[in-house]
């Protein structure tokens, strides 16, 4: 993809700009995201804190339940509900809710996490990397096989 990417929420109160190359993309299948997307699942992409901003507009912010330590908020627009991103507290990247943004048509995620949720007719490429719940290697094997395919 070619930077800077940008996007925004359904009725353009809110616009944003990622100006660093994402770090990854994934399809979220746990039951959170299918609730929040009102679909099978949520597209996330991780994206470099530094290379994120808001252009236009000012985002509302709520606190998402979390069964760990960490802060984690929900930034949406508050005119039209879009969901534009998730912020955990220490992380170096938001999840940027991928479907956002303005070029999505060519959007593929590299892996699937949270599968024990997934519906049942979900068919996953073979290929794809695939978690039964959330990855335990710290995302790192999705943000090597983004990069490679970023790249090749």
């Amino acid at each position: 993809m070619k930077l800077p990417l940008q996007g925004g929420c359904q009725c353009g109160a809110i616009r944003f700009e990622i100006s660093e190359n994402p770090l990854t993309l994934y399809a979220c299948h746990c039951t959170s995201c299918q609730q929040q997307t009102a679909s099978a699942f949520g597209l996330s992409m991780l994206v470099p804190r530094d290379g994120f901003k808001y252009l236009q507009g000012e985002v509302a912010v709520f606190e998402i339940p979390t069964t760990g330590k960490s802060k984690k908020l929900g930034h949406f627009c508050g005119d039209c509900g879009t969901r534009i991103a998730h912020d955990t507290a220490g992380r170096p990247a938001l999840s940027l809710k991928a479907g956002t943004l303005d070029e999505r048509a060519k959007l593929e995620p590299v892996g699937h996490i949270w599968v024990k949720s997934a519906q049942g007719w979900m068919i996953f490429d073979r290929d794809a990397l695939i978690y039964e719940t959330a990855p335990d290697d710290g995302y790192f094997a999705l943000m090597q096989r983004y990069a490679d395919q970023e790249y090749a």
